[in-house]
């Protein structure tokens, strides 16, 4: 919506509430001037703040999964892409390819891009 709407709003806003303000003089009909000065305060304040561009938001950043094995004499070590559901100390139901053992989530990151390496590329 354009400047020209946004003046229009102004006005309906203006105009309900002079409505509204003199609607209140009036003993009989005081609550249908309240009601019409709402109304078009609403019109008018609706045309001010409608077509607003939603706030764009960035995707969340990459965050990784760091797996080891159980076995204290093993030294495996995986990491991959973030899952639904994963927290640290939590078993994985794979085993270990090395020694078959156990394994456990020990760690969960979040992957900070470095905005100097991006520039350094193109």
């Amino acid at each position: 919506m354009g400047i020209i709407s946004k003046i229009i709003g102004a006005s309906f806003a203006g105009i309900g509430a002079v409505v509204m303000f003199l609607g209140m003089n009036d003993p009989v009909w005081s609550y249908l001037w309240f009601f019409a000065g709402i109304f078009l305060m609403s019109v008018g304040l609706s045309l001010i703040t409608g077509g607003r561009k939603p706030a764009e938001t960035e995707p969340p950043p990459p965050t990784v999964t760091d797996i080891r094995c159980d076995n204290p004499e093993c030294d495996f070590k995986e990491i991959r892409n973030f899952e639904s559901g994963d927290y640290i100390l939590k078993p994985v139901n794979a085993k270990c390819p090395k020694c078959s053992g156990s394994m456990t989530i020990e760690g969960v990151y979040v992957v900070k891009e470095d905005k100097d390496a991006e520039k350094d590329k193109i």
